[in-house]
């Protein structure tokens, strides 16, 4: 799964990666938790991309009042095409990452772990959005897709986000976009353009935005 994850670089390099003007400042984030405002990349109607600010924690179309306020922070790569299809075909977004955080089980604890690529170049998860509905007062709302993990990220969880590679951003985006190219786009990032490191616990506080949540552990 993926319920925490950073986003720390310059605007000038995410206005690079996603071919993009930004006409704000992208705030330096260490530790973004499920039900917070995070930026996300869509295609325009008009064929542009433009940036979207979206709560995660995805509402369906198709949820009624009783679905729960929190939403789905993930959601599984091997059902998104028929569990949420609308989304998939019309709705698909770019979220920027510096990284993100699993969890392990050591003895009795839990041992955070910072993941990111080996290159230290932010990325972007596939996630999905779905439009506000004033009715239910639901902001536009996103998950993270996740696959199953590669085998760096087995040694810490079965499950890992959706990391889009650069050169397929275009595609991602394309609304027009052939339902079976997107699904072979469901893939586990390669294991060897990631690395991991252990973090302090304090992370596990999600009111904790600090750069220390960066900062590798000694052990």
């Amino acid at each position: 799964m993926c319920g925490r994850f950073a986003l720390v670089t310059e605007k000038k390099i995410l206005e690079m990666l996603f071919e993009i003007e930004f006409t704000e400042e992208i705030a330096a984030r260490y530790n973004i938790a499920p039900s917070e405002m995070l930026p996300a990349l869509y295609r325009c109607p008009r064929g542009k991309t433009g940036l979207l600010h979206l709560r995660w924690g995805l509402i369906p179309s198709w949820a009624g009042e009783r679905f729960g306020s929190s939403g789905l922070i993930n959601v599984r790569a091997e059902t998104v095409a028929h569990k949420f299809r609308g989304a998939f075909r019309e709705r698909r977004v770019l979220i920027p990452a510096s990284g993100f955080y699993e969890w392990r089980k050591e003895g009795k604890n839990k041992q955070p772990y910072f993941i990111r690529r080996r290159d230290g170049q932010p990325f972007a998860f596939g996630g999905l959005y779905e439009k506000a509905r004033a009715e239910l007062q639901i902001p536009k709302s996103c998950a993270i897709i996740t696959t199953a993990a590669n085998s760096l990220i087995r040694t810490v969880h079965h499950r890992m986000p959706l990391i889009i590679p650069e050169e397929h951003y275009p595609l991602w985006l394309d609304g027009a976009a052939p339902l079976v190219t997107l699904r072979t786009m469901l893939q586990p990032y390669p294991a060897g353009a990631l690395e991991l490191y252990p973090v302090s616990a304090r992370v596990n506080n999600p009111a904790f935005d600090h750069p220390d949540c960066l900062r590798k552990e000694e052990r």
